[in-house]
């Protein structure tokens, strides 16, 4: 085993951490904070339409499902 990898493994220097102490002490000023509303019907809107997109893609699927069965009754009929 070599020790050139040794030592170069064993070698770690640490950076120091610079804290800005300043940001710390900083007061927020809570008028200039302004809550985000969410519109409901904006919500609504989208769980109708992916309930839409997920119904249709059922019916998709269940379409194509009988196709097939109805398909291969009739070539092995």
């Amino acid at each position: 085993m070599s020790t050139e990898s040794l030592n170069r493994t064993s070698n770690v220097t640490e950076t120091p951490i610079k804290v800005n102490v300043d940001v710390l002490k900083q007061k927020i000023n809570i008028e200039n904070i302004r809550t985000k509303r969410t519109c409901i019907n904006d919500l609504k809107r989208k769980l109708h339409d992916s309930r839409k997109k997920d119904r249709f893609r059922n019916t998709i699927v269940a379409c194509s499902i009988l196709f097939s069965v109805g398909l291969l009754s009739f070539i092995v009929g």
